[in-house]
């Protein structure tokens, strides 16, 4: 070979190569994609991320979340537990660090609230707190003859399906790591304290004004029987114990055969106690588990019919009034909307348009409770709403055991 024909070759090489180097910094390798584009919010969604930034705005220092705008109540009824859903359903959605922070301090301010020195109530919480430091418990007479209440079953499941919830939008168990002891404290009270023999759940610990001494209420709340099977669920996907995932296979079964009324085609309000199925309407109180308990249980017949109870009473405007003279409740579109998603219906776009037009302040993105004027914006409600714009689903996909689980992050 000739010297120019190998100088030559030489160049054509060298060329071939920078050609390559080149080409190889205009295209990413596939095996390191580029960062997805962060998504661009429908009406819907960037009308759930402003009722983020309301929840953001009640929320304190300490991470307390008021139960509205000027209370003096934290958490009454698990209010604020709702709330927190809703801020991780707004990080699962566009991954601003401010919601997943908002509900890691909701967290952080849960576990210093449950009582864990107390032998008898360890693992459990007062009804309501004080929304000013210290954050003491509030006696809240809910009816003649009872001063205060504790131990709600609601309560001490929500917390352990928050610690779910954060591990699966992180995709990180160092929450449920961290509070594990107060996790599994949370769920064996109410194991031992409010479990029946039939594998429902009573209600709530009520201390009477006659003898000062606290009194299980035996009645048993459809939507509270969804609260307990979500954390039973999340301790037994978290901690991988078996006890919770048998809790919650049995509650299951009896959500469907004690407390769905095959004559009326929808989910009693609950069983009374003597057992009886309660079919008392109460207001909203009987529209919210025709929408929660198929969101929290899944794909099933009962929870087919309970849905479309709800839809049967959605207005020609998207509206949705339940019974004769209903307000027009938020939640009562939110519940039926996570219902519909997660059954695999069509979406509900009408009653959002609906819900967003007359029921959320443009101003400050909270939620009213009703289409009543003045109606209260509470924190609960702007949660629920937040999960249904942005579909929040519960469990699916998700590893038994597993504390870490990023591989199944899409699912949450």
């Amino acid at each position: 070979m000739t010297f120019a024909k190998a100088f030559n070759l030489r160049k054509a090489t060298a060329a071939a190569i920078l050609l390559a180097l080149i080409a190889s910094c205009d295209t990413p390798s596939p095996q390191q994609p580029l960062p997805r584009d962060p998504p661009v919010p429908s009406h819907h969604e960037a009308t759930a991320l402003k009722i983020g930034d309301f929840l953001l705005a009640l929320q304190n220092e300490d991470g307390a979340i008021p139960d509205l705008k000027g209370s003096e109540l934290v958490n009454e009824d698990s209010n604020m537990e709702y709330a927190l859903l809703g801020l991780a359903a707004a990080y699962r959605f566009s991954e601003k660090p401010k919601y997943i922070l908002g509900l890691e301090q909701g967290i952080a301010w849960l576990a210093d609230r449950e009582e864990m020195s107390d032998r008898r109530w360890r693992g459990s919480w007062y009804y309501a707190f004080s929304a000013k430091p210290p954050y003491a418990p509030v006696a809240i007479p809910i009816g003649p003859g009872i001063v205060n209440v504790r131990g709600v079953d609601a309560s001490s499941a929500l917390f352990v399906y928050l610690l779910y919830a954060h591990s699966r939008i992180s995709g990180s168990g160092i929450l449920a790591d961290r509070y594990e002891e107060n996790a599994r404290a949370a769920l064996d009270f109410i194991i031992a304290y409010n479990k029946k023999t039939d594998g429902s759940f009573s209600s709530s610990w009520q201390k009477w004004k006659t003898d000062q001494r606290w009194h299980l209420w035996p009645y048993c709340y459809s939507a509270d029987q969804a609260d307990v099977y979500l954390g039973m669920q999340a301790g037994w996907l978290l901690y991988g114990d078996s006890r919770y995932q048998s809790a919650a296979t049995g509650l299951a079964e009896v959500v469907r055969s004690k407390f769905f009324s095959a004559a009326t085609q929808r989910y009693a309000l609950g069983r009374d106690e003597d057992g009886d199925i309660d079919l008392d309407f109460e207001g909203f109180d009987g529209i919210f588990p025709q929408g929660y308990v198929p969101w929290a249980l899944g794909n099933n017949s009962e929870n087919q019919a309970a849905c479309q109870w709800l839809q049967s009473h959605v207005d020609s405007d998207g509206s949705l009034s339940g019974y004769g003279g209903d307000p027009l409740y938020s939640l009562s579109i939110a519940v039926y909307a996570l219902a519909a998603s997660t059954l695999g219906l069509p979406s509900v776009s009408k009653s959002f348009d609906w819900l967003i037009e007359n029921n959320v302040d443009a101003f400050d993105g909270g939620v009213r409770d009703s289409a009543v004027p003045g109606s209260e914006k509470y924190a609960n409600v702007a949660g629920f709403t937040i999960m249904a714009l942005l579909q929040f689903p519960t469990m699916l996909g998700a590893v038994p055991g597993v504390k870490s689980v990023s591989a199944n992050k899409a699912n949450l």
